[in-house]
This record gives C-alpha cells, structure tokens and sequence, in this order.
C-alpha cells in the first residue's frame, strides 16, 4: 500500500489505498467482528493494525527463531516417530547409518604415490 505524506498547508492528507480480498473461515470471521467492535474501528484498520503489528514482531526475532517458527507451524510427516523428542540421537544415528552404510562397507585403500 502506498502512502503519500501530508504536505504543509495542505488539508488533508492523500492517502492511496489498494484493495485487497482475503478469504476467513467463520470462525476468523467472528474475531475480526469482534475485534472491530471492542476497538470501535472498521474491520480493514483491524487488518492493517494487525498486519503492522505481525510484521514489526517478525522483525524483533532472529532467523533461527524465525526457521523453528516456520516448523512449529508446519504439519509433520505422517511418519515422524512420537517420540523424537525423547529418542533424538537415536534417529540421527540411525539417519547417520542409513547414508553412510555405503561408505562403511567398503574397505578403504590407500592409492600409490606417484614416483618422484
């Protein structure tokens, strides 16, 4: 959205506003009703506010805070043991295993050194 800033002597600031649709379940629906009533302001301000406010918080953190966020959020593998947690070196070690079995198996030789 852009903004253009109110000049000295002007009247009113001009404000150019962009729209946008957004589609909320029922339930996301009734907060921003409710918001919107409690603050006595319109829904789309309850938006921008919201959306200010979500990005000047997204700031304040780091980028590892913001990678465990992303995860935290996001749904799992239907495969993910219940007890990762618990049991995390055991899974890395047997990751760790799993792509390097390989390399395990195979007896390591030494090559000639080239004649000076």
């Amino acid at each position: 959205m852009a903004r253009k800033t109110q000049q000295r002597g002007s009247a009113a600031p001009k404000v150019v506003k962009e729209p946008i649709q957004v589609y909320l379940d029922r339930d996301d629906r009734a907060i921003l009703d409710r918001a919107s009533a409690a603050a006595g302001l319109s829904r789309a301000e309850v938006l921008r506010r919201g959306l200010r406010s979500f990005a000047a918080q997204e700031r304040r953190i780091g980028p590892v805070e913001q990678f465990m966020r992303k995860l935290a959020a996001s749904e799992w593998p239907a495969d993910t043991p219940s007890d990762l947690g618990v049991n995390h070196d055991k899974y890395l070690a047997e990751i760790y295993m799993d792509t390097h079995e390989e390399c395990a198996l195979k007896p390591r030789t030494r090559r000639p050194r080239p004649a000076k």
